[in-house]
């Protein structure tokens, strides 16, 4: 028993049996990798950043929009305008669509019908193209599944139609990136076999290695996304590609050294197992010191507060997985398969590597001009190099893609920054539904619409990005001009008016009036008297009458009498109507003396009335003269700057449009407003961080010692999403730098016991990585006309760049440490047997990259150019400064001892 289990423990059979184990539970409990990617792939940026505090502020926001995506719906007519029977057909879409709210997670749509005061919004100059803006839940499901639901749901016919917005394209860049990682996994694992077997010649042995690199993978790969579903460990969209890189590079490396450790020793006619436990002893420094070392550079990542950063960091796992699999899992396959294990392969004398020979030689041959040569070329290129990144998912998705087609055509049409606004965000510890509130928001978004870079801002005061003219001082001072000018038009009436009256109410005119009546109540009194003396001669002529008619002829007496007694009683009849008369006159004149008292009071009250309109008139002259002033000064106001100044009346508040921008534009508790900033430019462009950076300046400064000083700004959108990934990135790329440098100064510095040469070699690999990125963007603009890498790629390049550089110096670190001869002795032979094993580690990493480029996706091409840029640079370059400078290190100080020997003797 015991016997069998030291065979078992002789021929590794433990080991695997761990590592099948191993390899079913990583299986088994393996999460999805494409839901980790779509779930937690794009950068998770810090809970203090702009973006993740304007998500927060907006999940407060209420009114049925918290927590939702924004949507935009495109529909465009290619022929032209929409037509009235298109406009009407894209109406009848979105009543279907409404119908089906709650189906597709709705809360909100919003249309130019929805929306008249801000029509520019949805439909374009040119009217070929409407939009309508959905807010859809974030507990729908994933963007793919909400944008595939809802371009089923808008079909419009004879209108092209699209699905758009930035989480919709950065979904739809993620699940690309998923389907290029699978693809790219493939064949760089199919070129590992054709790796190993084209170095040994060999059918086994690469299928033995490629078996073992995969069960690495499985386990480092389950171990990673383990972390990530399970805890709050960090993860990224590329984290699954440099799980592989790093495997079959650091795989193919250790198991080159094994493999060829272990066919000398059998060529040596070392028994398989000893020479399975030489070949492990003769590695074992070289793969722990590289092991650990990548362990210890990419678990430093882990203290960057940049998730993408930090998700590297779980490569130490990968680097320690590896290190441990190189030793342990091929190991049993050489046990058991012994010299078989390079089978078909014909025993011959390996050919010399004679390039980094020559390059050596030059070096020790003119140590200065090689120096130059290679600072000249290499440092020319480094030199030259500009940081032309990419932020933008977009261009990594071909133009087909629905939702990038939609984003196109909304830019043709709308603007390059119509799709992708910044929206800043205005909470306020008061409402904000007040003057003093309005007014300073009017003022920011005034003063915004004024700033390079910016196309059109909306808000709560302009809806429609254009200021509403009922709502400014200018507006109100002109309706108050002709107000107060139709008034003084009436005062100037009435002021004639008076003039008039006082005329005609002359105190002459008026006495003359009492002295006419006057005469005639005196008329009155004549006419009396005259009646009363016509009544007394009657009455004599009566008399008189009779007297004569009796002393004339008695004939004559009767008759006379009868006549007399005729007029006597005419006569008595007019008397008694003459005393009647009288009666009645005499009561005309008591009237006509009550009316001239009546007048001649009535002239009295008339002099103190025109005594009073004189002074009215007076008074009436000021006024006008006063609201001539009036109507001046606020003419001139209304003219200037001063009254360019939003204030809202409170009639105003509660009118029917107002009210609607304030529903539209802020939240429920109304003390939080969102103010909508479109850009000319794309949120890629390089110009566009710079602008979003201008923005927040601006209103912070523009919001000091006002109404709204204390109140919570925050931005968001993908221009200040894609500005803070910038931020970042550039912020932490330096120190990354940094920690890879110093990490392998001290690594290279312990191993070869010396200062200046790891220093030397690691200024020479900097330069030729620097130089490398310089070399594949000119390479990337030659073959697909643009120079932008995507920002994700120098952290692709950075995984197979640290590894080789890693590797290959910690072998030049340890040979330079093992060697006893003198520097110059060792310089020559050194480098030219550390070129041996550089050929095969640069054919193996060249084809690796080769792969990366036969997926035919952006940032893997461009990754793929820079890292075959950088091993043959750092391949051309480290022999000659090497030999050059280590000849330098012993030859400087040796002539400058001669020459201060020379000088001391003269």
């Amino acid at each position: 028993m015991n016997e069998r289990i030291r065979n078992l423990h002789k021929n590794r059979i433990f080991s695997l049996l761990v590592w099948l184990i191993a390899i079913f539970v990583a299986i088994v409990m393996l999460p999805n990798t494409s839901n980790l990617v779509q779930e937690y792939g794009q950068p998770q940026l810090a809970n203090n950043s702009q973006p993740m505090v304007a998500s927060a502020i907006q999940s407060k926001w209420g009114r049925n929009v918290s927590n939702t995506y924004n949507v935009t719906a495109v529909f465009n007519n290619p022929s032209g305008k929409l037509t009235t029977t298109q406009l009407a057909a894209v109406d009848k879409t979105m009543e279907r669509l409404a119908g089906k709210e709650a189906t597709y997670g709705i809360k909100d749509v919003r249309t130019m019908e929805t929306n008249p005061t801000a029509k520019d919004q949805f439909l374009s100059k040119d009217g070929s193209t409407e939009i309508v803006k959905l807010a859809v839940s974030k507990d729908q499901g994933s963007m793919n599944l909400i944008a595939k639901q809802l371009d089923e749901q808008i079909q419009t016919t004879g209108l092209n139609t699209y699905v758009t917005s930035p989480e919709i394209i950065n979904s739809a860049a993620s699940e690309k990136i998923s389907q290029a990682t699978s693809v790219a996994t493939v064949i760089v694992f199919i070129l590992s076999l054709l790796i190993i077997g084209i170095v040994f010649k060999s059918l086994i042995a690469p299928v033995i290695s490629t078996l073992s690199m995969l069960m690495m993978y499985a386990v480092s790969l389950s171990i990673i996304n383990n972390l990530a579903s399970r805890t709050s460990f960090p993860y990224s969209e590329y984290l699954p590609l440099m799980v592989m890189l790093l495997t079959v590079i650091y795989g193919l490396i250790g198991h080159f050294y094994l493999f060829r450790s272990f066919k000398a020793q059998l060529v040596a006619g070392v028994d398989r197992q000893a020479a399975v436990k030489n070949s492990i002893r003769s590695i074992r420094t070289f793969t722990l010191a590289t092991g650990l070392t990548l362990a210890v550079i990419f678990g430093g990542f882990y203290f960057f507060k940049f998730s993408t950063l930090r998700s590297m960091s779980g490569l130490a796992i990968v680097a320690l997985v590896t290190m441990i699999g190189v030793i342990t899992i091929s190991s049993i396959f050489l046990s058991l398969l012994g010299d078989r294990f390079f089978w078909p392969a014909v025993d011959g004398q390996p050919k010399g590597y004679g390039f980094w020979n020559r390059l050596a030689k030059f070096g020790l041959w003119q140590p200065a001009i090689a120096i130059v040569v290679v600072a000249y070329l290499v440092g020319a290129f480094a030199y030259a190099y500009h940081d032309k990144l990419n932020f933008s998912a977009t261009d990594t998705l071909a133009t087909t893609q629905n939702a990038v087609a939609g984003n196109k055509v909304v830019s043709a049409h709308f603007g390059a920054g119509q799709t992708t606004p910044v929206t800043i965000y205005v909470q306020s510890k008061t409402r904000l539904d007040n003057e003093r509130a309005l007014l300073q928001l009017d003022n920011l978004t005034t003063k915004l619409q004024t700033m390079k870079g910016v196309s059109s801002v909306t808000s709560l005061t302009q809806p429609n990005g254009q200021p509403i003219s009922e709502y400014y001082v200018t507006n109100q001072l002109n309706n108050l001009n002709l107000q107060l000018k139709g008034a003084t038009d009436q005062l100037t009436t009435i002021k004639s008016d008076l003039n008039t009256d006082r005329s005609e109410l002359n105190a002459v005119k008026l006495q003359q009036e009492a002295d006419k009546i006057s005469k005639l109540a005196s008329k009155t009194s004549q006419l009396s008297s005259d009646t009363d003396t016509v009544h007394s001669q009657v009455t004599q002529i009566a008399g008189r009458a009779s007297v004569t008619q009796r002393s004339n002829a008695s004939k004559l007496v009767r008759r006379y009498q009868r006549l007399l007694s005729l007029i006597n009683t005419q006569l008595q009849t007019v008397a008694s109507n003459m005393e009647v008369l009288s009666s009645e006159v005499s009561s005309s004149r008591s009237t006509a003396e009550n009316t001239q008292s009546t007048v001649s009071s009535y002239a009295s009250q008339l002099k103190v009335i025109q005594t009073s309109l004189k002074k009215s008139t007076t008074s009436l002259n000021g006024l006008i003269q006063s609201y001539t002033n009036i109507y001046n000064y606020l003419s001139a106001l209304q003219a200037s700057d001063a009254a360019k100044v939003y204030y809202i009346t409170p009639e105003q508040l509660t009118s029917t449009t107002f009210q609607h921008s304030l529903l539209t534009n802020s939240s429920a508790n109304y003390k939080t407003t969102a103010l909508t900033v479109y850009l000319k430019q794309s949120a890629n462009s390089h110009d566009t961080s710079q602008t979003v950076a201008h923005l927040q300046s601006e209103v912070n400064t523009q919001l000091q010692g006002t109404a709204l000083k204390d109140a919570k700004v925050a931005f968001t959108g993908q221009p200040v999403v894609q500005a803070t990934i910038k931020h970042n990135f550039h912020h932490y790329i330096g120190w990354l730098a940094l920690l890879v440098a110093g990490v392998l100064f001290i690594v290279l510095a312990a191993l070869s016991r010396s200062v200046l040469q790891p220093l030397y070699w690691l200024l020479t690999y900097g330069l030729s990585v620097i130089a490398s990125f310089q070399i594949g963007e000119l390479i990337n603009c030659f073959v697909s006309g643009t120079a932008d890498f995507n920002w994700q790629v120098p952290l692709i390049a950075m995984v197979p760049i640290i590894t080789f550089g890693a590797t290959q110096l910690i072998e030049l670190a340890l040979d330079y440490r093992r060697n006893e001869a003198p520097l110059l002795d060792w310089l020559l032979p050194g480098l030219t047997a550390t070129g041996q094993s550089f050929r095969h580690r640069l054919f193996g990493i060249i084809v690796v990259c080769l792969g990366l480029l036969a997926v035919n996706f952006g940032p893997l091409t461009q990754a793929g150019l820079v890292v075959i840029a950088a091993v043959i640079v750092f391949n051309i370059a480290l022999p000659i400064i090497a030999a050059a400078v280590g000849k330098l290190t012993v030859t400087l100080p040796q002539h400058t001892r001669k020459h201060r020997e020379t000088t001391k003797e003269n």
